[in-house]
């Protein structure tokens, strides 16, 4: 069974999509390691699954590995990213440190006042909105029954262990159950409460067409993530918070043309396409949770955060060898819901 969650969920007034950065290096958030693990892996299985999930629906994803840029436009930031690089020096991940001519040079639009650019060859980017086409067509291909926002299944349990979803088509039984539901885990009748909570990330959609210097890479500051998109247009991302508010502000609007100005000045003439909020699920140290409850049969991907685009081809291969009872590339334990008593 497939349930559409955040695409169809609660929040179903603004579309859900991230920026479409497949960004396993370029930021310079703390992580825990075994979820620095899980992204390195995830960006190498990326690949393959695209190619494979367009050669099953025919629709394009725009997947490209062009690589990206974090940029520093001052003093503190330029230290930030290279202290931020040390796990990756530790493990001899490529990547460039580029001076700010050299930055210029390959992207001609970023601004006078970036002062050093970090570059990251194995990162990518692809459009959000044509994968979540091409995967529910690749889940109804393969027999999933896709239900809409108002028939959220709930957990049938016998004699303490899960025995299948309850449907608007009547019990499915099934051995084991996996809840995956984004931000509409908690409308799935049945499921222990889990520890995560939502956040907001506001994103303005720019038209870039015009301009011949326009980005050809992500570019990560301080304050936004910009993510040309092959039509022309461009993405702007900013952090994500508490809350659930479906709509940007002129606040939150102001704020990301400032911070999509400061890197790209000529990004103030794009016109305005639209705004939109996407939503992410977080647990509270961060990592999904991932695997069987102390529910019997019961498994759930949760709590991936911002970079549950990133991680999903690395969460599905973790499910699928936990379910099945192989061995999983990387160890599932870190990432355990017994770690939150569940």
């Amino acid at each position: 069974m497939l349930d559409l969650g955040d695409a169809e969920g609660p929040f179903a007034s603004a579309p859900s999509f991230p920026s479409g950065a497949v960004e396993a290096q370029s930021r310079s958030d703390a992580a825990p390691e075994a979820l620095r693990d899980l992204s390195l892996l995830s960006r190498h299985l990326f690949g393959d699954w695209i190619e494979a999930l367009e050669e099953e629906t025919g629709l394009a994803c725009e997947y490209d590995v062009r690589g990206g840029l974090a940029a520093a436009l001052t003093e503190a930031e330029e230290v930030l990213l290279d202290r931020a690089l040390d796990w990756q020096r530790a493990r001899a991940l490529p990547f460039e440190v580029l001076p700010a001519e050299e930055a210029r040079a390959r992207e001609p639009a970023l601004s006078a006042a970036v002062r050093a650019a970090f570059s990251f060859p194995g990162d990518g980017q692809l459009s959000p909105p044509r994968l979540a086409r091409a995967l529910l067509l690749a889940a109804r291909r393969a027999g999933a029954l896709v239900t809409g926002p108002a028939h959220f299944p709930a957990l049938h349990v016998e004699a303490g262990c899960v025995a299948g979803v309850e449907t608007p088509q009547g019990l499915l039984r099934a051995d084991a159950v996996v809840v995956a539901a984004g931000i509409s885990t908690s409308c799935v009748a049945g499921l222990p409460t889990l520890p995560a909570k939502t956040v907001r990330t506001p994103h303005l959609h720019l038209d870039a067409a015009g301009d011949a210097d326009r980005l050809t890479r992500f570019v990560h500051g301080a304050c936004a993530v910009l993510v040309p998109r092959r039509d022309g247009t461009l993405v702007v991302a900013g952090a994500a918070e508490d809350g659930l508010s479906p709509r940007v502000s002129a606040g939150e609007a102001a704020d990301l043309v400032a911070a999509a100005v400061a890197l790209v000045p000529v990004a103030a003439g794009y016109p305005l396409v639209g705004s939109w909020i996407s939503y992410a699920s977080v647990s509270p140290d961060g990592g999904p949770i991932l695997g069987e409850t102390a529910v019997p049969g019961l498994f759930v991907a949760a709590g991936d955060g911002a970079a549950a685009l990133l991680l999903a081809p690395a969460i599905a291969l973790l499910l699928a060898d936990l379910l099945t009872g192989r061995t999983p590339p990387l160890p599932a334990a870190p990432f355990s819901p017994a770690r939150f008593g569940l």
